[in-house]
């Protein structure tokens, strides 16, 4: 080989080389391993229910497989805090809430992360309006009458909070109708569930879909749901607005990527995210359990989060709740 030969195939190959490691190039090999994402509550909760129906459609989608790693704890800060530690490179998301990417900015002093700067929108996921329940032997049967027994009874009656969704609604709800009750804190609602099902508890705001086969066989009561609307899968139970005017408090869930993740592979997730949470199959669950499908743009999902943020704050506020 001549030596203009030689200095040929050396330009074509470093040209090679530098097209086959361009970011375009770079980009489309994501994803190439598994993605993990970080659930901020344990097995059974809402999120964590949210998240695992993603794993089979997303992955095929995707070309890769999708684990869930549940890391309950302090309303999602646990969680929150790990994500934000992760590498920025598409293979450690959050599918979080209302609690750790909205409320928590509120509710803890030294939070260790930032719920909107630390954080790349990924798609929101699904809207959750809670369901009010008693234990089946606690003697009311409406939510009028509950705040009577809580008025007569001062000090009587507890609550379970197991995210800050239920936080919020039990707090609020005594602050508007001015009864006294005592919260019991949890990681997640399932415990919750569990420890009102023995009678350790009084009632608890809590996701529909987490107490449906609870209320249907007669241990646990609903009362009233926190949507502006009755759920189509709870007809006969009233809003709470239909005893306290103007009342909504919903909860949310959504994915997350730690800031800095490459904007290709936030595409690629949102895609894949909104095609399952779009599909028919994934619409009647959500109707069944009570939630709505929630698909944005990571630009709408971004624009929502902040007016949360503010929203939650203010009605933690006005609920009373103190931060810690």
């Amino acid at each position: 080989m001549s030596r203009s030969d030689c200095r040929a195939w050396l330009v074509a190959l470093v040209a090679g080389v530098a097209t086959l490691l361009s970011p375009a190039a770079l980009a489309q090999a994501y994803p190439s391993k598994p993605i993990r994402i970080v659930v901020p509550f344990g097995p059974g909760s809402a999120t964590d229910t949210i998240a695992r129906m993603l794993l089979d459609k997303a992955g095929k989608t995707l070309g890769t497989t999708l684990i869930v790693d549940n890391k309950p704890g302090a309303n999602g800060l646990i969680a929150a805090r790990e994500v934000v530690g992760s590498p920025k490179d598409g293979y450690t998301i959050i599918v979080s809430s209302n609690s750790a990417h909205a409320a928590n900015q509120y509710l803890y002093k030294n939070l260790g992360y930032d719920p909107v700067r630390d954080f790349s929108p990924i798609t929101g996921l699904t809207t959750n309006p809670h369901v009010l329940v008693v234990r089946s032997t606690l003697p009311v049967q409406s939510l009028a009458e509950l705040i009577r027994y809580g008025k007569d009874n001062p000090g009587k009656l507890n609550f379970g909070a197991g995210n800050t969704g239920s936080l919020a609604n039990a707090s609020l709800l005594k602050s508007l109708a001015g009864f006294t009750a005592a919260e019991v804190s949890y990681k997640s609602p399932p415990p919750a569930v569990v420890d009102m099902l023995g009678g350790v508890i009084d009632f608890l705001s809590v996701d529909y879909f987490i107490v449906n086969e609870h209320i249907r066989a007669g241990n646990l009561r609903a009362l009233a749901v926190t949507s502006k609307t009755r759920l189509k899968a709870l007809p006969s139970i009233p809003t709470v607005a239909e005893t306290i005017p103007g009342y909504e408090l919903n909860g949310w869930v959504a994915a997350f990527a730690p800031a800095g993740t490459p904007v290709d592979a936030i595409a690629k997730l949102n895609r894949a995210f909104a095609e399952v949470i779009r599909s028919p199959e994934f619409e009647r669950y959500m109707e069944l359990q009570g939630m709505q499908g929630f698909a944005t743009t990571p630009e709408e999902l971004g624009v929502f989060q902040r007016e949360q943020v503010a929203k939650w704050a203010e009605v933690l506020q006005k609920a009373g709740v103190a931060r810690e």
